[in-house]
């Protein structure tokens, strides 16, 4: 059975007063096979 991504959402706003308002919606994903392994512990 493969490991599934795991997928991170966030949604930033900006308001300035000059510049108005800008809206980002942003969506990163991290695959099992790109991540990084636990350290090992002692003990």
């Amino acid at each position: 059975m493969a490991l599934k991504s795991t997928i991170y959402k966030a949604d930033l706003q900006i308001a300035d007063m000059d510049r108005h308002y800008h809206y980002y919606a942003m969506a990163i994903t991290r695959s099992p096979s790109r991540a990084i392994p636990p350290k090992p512990t002692n003990g």
